[in-house]
């Protein structure tokens, strides 16, 4: 058989050259697909937020995103900017991040993203809403998208990231207050002043527009001052702290370059580098300014200071609370809520009728808290001057007998009285008006100095009792009317003592006042004190003396400087035989008279009634007729003793039936000096 014919080498070698290519391009399509798939799957994860804390400084940012409201888009949605060239763009910034990571190089430098406006605003997330001319309540302001995003603010364009940022730890692209107040009250060199208008109170709280409702259920109701147009800054100053400035030692924290350094001045191109190409945050070049209502400085020299030196020291003691012995700091509300001394007081303003400092009175309180509000601040001066007189008096006794003492602790005594002192005068000379309780408590403070000085000297003194208001007005009431129980008052025709009732009694203040309709209303009535005063007085005449002493002194003849008694007291009739029906205190009427008297009696009150109802119009006749001008002293005296009468008589319309000569007597007498004038 013939051999078969062998392949020439060439061919053997050109067929094995193919299979080594088929097999090496299919390893390699091998190896290329597996290299994609482990791309793709790569990307895939590393695209996942939870990828991003692989990186440990990454953690807080990540922990941050978790709890914010875009803790449901990707992280790679926002770092990403829209489109592929956008993802691959973010890719390779991964990667420089990663390898600055492992080369630990990253300590050098801080975490850095730029998040363009493109991303926030791609479609089906912030598309539309920078342009809706919506408006938003932040933290009580007014804000509008449109307003910052579409229109220059001080002349540089905004994008979203200028306000949302990750200026707090724990929050993620979230608007700070203090991003805003970099931009509204960065002081600026404007010759026209055009960016002023940010940085005014309206611009932003808008007061002028929001229902009295809003404005009554703020902190302070502030309903009369926007309706009476006050300035802000006249009871809120120092609300502002910091300018915003950017230190040249700022730019060190990412740039070393001699003549990137030498643009500081450029202010145009430094905000288009660093706003417009890089969405960097106002914060990382301006230092912080800071907007809130700030307490005055206790430590601070007062305003007028600048002339009046050492001036007003004590009264800014009381209003901050500070500066007693033996008490606690008790700042004032008004202190403590950021009032100023202008919220009362006018330091050199010129009005209509003065120009110069202004002694503040009650209506400077009804211009805020509202007509009747000066009651109040009378009734802290009343209350001052009292217990004044009641620990002036303390202080006396225990001066003399510590003065007086041979102890060997007499300095200790005497530094606890100088102290007791001290309080005594920072509210005589400080004026309990600028914080009642803290008034109070001073006084309280030295009372407890000068028991406690006397004891250490071994004296036997007794003091008489001093306790603080807060002990016998309920705190509700004490925060406004600490005191009041040195507060007389004029009520139904009678002098009222709030001491007597607080003190003595222990009635509480609901007993007759009442919050239902309006603050503090009194509610009781005349009855109302009847059932409990008549209750007293049904065996006695001298419960009737303490609420009737005008009708008492005409009952007995001593009214007017007369001893003329009436017939009826002379004869032994009290108060309760005519005012006493039935167990029960009653005003009678002419039937009570028949209780005693024949029948037909009762007629002769009628006529009295009458006799003093025609002598009285007969005076005030004559009183109208007589020019004062045409009278010597002499009868000028008299003609204002017969006012004074006639009005006293006048004022009590069933006085004569209490001494019916007597009232008779005054009347026709001073009918008969008028006559003498004429």
């Amino acid at each position: 058989m013939a051999k078969p014919e062998e392949t020439p080498v060439s061919e053997k070698r050109f067929f094995k050259t193919v299979r080594g290519w088929r097999r090496f391009l299919l390893f390699s399509g091998i190896y290329l697909g597996l290299f994609l798939v482990l791309l793709a799957g790569a990307a895939e994860y590393t695209s996942r937020p939870s990828f991003c804390p692989t990186c440990h400084y990454m953690e807080t940012f990540y922990n941050s995103w978790k709890t914010s409201a875009h803790n449901k888009v990707d992280c790679v949605e926002c770092h990403f900017e829209p489109g592929l060239s956008g993802t691959i763009k973010g890719k390779a910034n991964g990667l420089v991040q990663i390898v600055n990571y492992v080369t630990m190089s990253y300590k050098k430098r801080k975490p850095w993203a730029e998040i363009p406006d493109n991303t926030c605003n791609r479609s089906g997330c912030h598309e539309t809403q920078q342009f809706k001319d919506s408006v938003y309540d932040f933290e009580g302001v007014a804000f509008s998208h449109k307003n910052h995003l579409e229109d220059f603010r001080r002349g540089k364009k905004l994008k979203c990231i200028s306000c949302h940022s990750q200026i707090v730890q724990g929050t993620h692209m979230e608007v700070t207050g203090s991003t805003c107040f970099n931009c509204h009250f960065k002081k600026s060199d404007d010759p026209e002043h055009k960016y002023d208008k940010l940085s005014e109170c309206n611009t932003c709280h808008g007061f002028d527009n929001k229902p009295k409702e809003v404005l009554a259920a703020l902190r302070y109701n502030h309903v009369n001052v926007v309706e009476k147009k006050y300035s802000c800054e006249g009871c809120h100053s120092a609300v502002v702290q910091g300018k915003g400035e950017v230190g040249k030692e700022r730019c060190f924290q990412c740039h070393f370059e001699t003549e990137r350094l030498e643009k500081y001045d450029d202010v145009e191109f430094m905000h288009t580098t660093h706003i417009a190409k890089h969405t960097l945050k106002c914060f990382e070049c301006h230092t912080p300014i800071n907007h809130k209502i700030q307490p005055m400085d206790p430590n601070a020299d007062p305003d007028c200071a600048s002339c009046h030196s050492n001036a007003h020291n004590a009264q800014v003691s009381l209003f901050s609370g500070e500066n007693g012995f033996n008490v606690e700091k008790s700042p004032s509300a008004m202190f403590s809520n950021g009032m100023n001394c202008k919220g009362c007081h006018i330091f050199h303003e010129i009005d209509k009728n003065d120009l110069g400092t202004s002694k503040s009175g009650g209506s400077a309180c009804e211009s805020c808290h509202g007509e009747g509000y000066d009651r109040i601040v009378k009734e802290w001066e009343q209350t001052a001057i009292e217990r004044l007189k009641i620990i002036k008096s303390i202080y006396n006794v225990s001066e003399q007998n510590i003065k007086g003492s041979s102890s060997q602790k007499k300095a200790d005594a005497e530094k606890m009285l100088g102290e007791a002192q001290h309080n005594i005068r920072l509210v005589e000379v400080g004026k309990a008006v600028h914080n009642a309780q803290f008034a109070d408590k001073l006084l309280v403070g030295a009372y407890s100095l000068m028991k406690e000085a006397l004891t250490v000297v071994g004296s036997s003194a007794s003091l008489p009792s001093f306790v603080s208001n807060s002990e016998v007005i309920p705190n509700e009431c004490y925060r406004c009317h600490s005191g009041i129980q040195e507060v007389n008052v004029k009520k139904f025709d009678m002098t009222f003592s709030h001491n007597m009732h607080i003190l003595n009694q222990k009635i509480a203040c609901d007993r007759c006042h009442s919050n239902a309709n309006k603050h503090g209303e009194t509610t009781i009535t005349k009855d109302g004190c009847n059932n409990c005063h008549h209750s007293k007085a049904k065996d006695s005449d001298e419960a009737c003396n303490k609420c009737h002493p005008f009708q008492n002194q005409v009952y007995s003849g001593a009214a007017f400087g007369k001893n003329t008694p009436d017939i009826m007291k002379e004869g032994g009739s009290k108060c309760i035989d005519c005012h006493v029906e039935g167990g029960k205190v009653v005003k009678p009427d002419n039937k009570v008279c028949l209780k005693c008297h024949d029948s037909g009696y009762d007629e002769m009150m009628n006529e009295w009634k009458a006799d003093v109802k025609k002598l009285t119009a007969e005076v005030n006749e004559l009183i109208s007729s007589i020019d004062r001008n045409t009278l010597d002293d002499q009868q000028r005296s008299d003609l204002d003793e017969v006012k004074k009468n006639v009005s006293k008589i006048s004022s009590y319309p069933s006085i004569y039936v209490h001494n019916n000569e007597m009232i008779n007597t005054i009347l026709s007498d001073g009918k008969k000096k008028l006559k003498g004038m004429k």
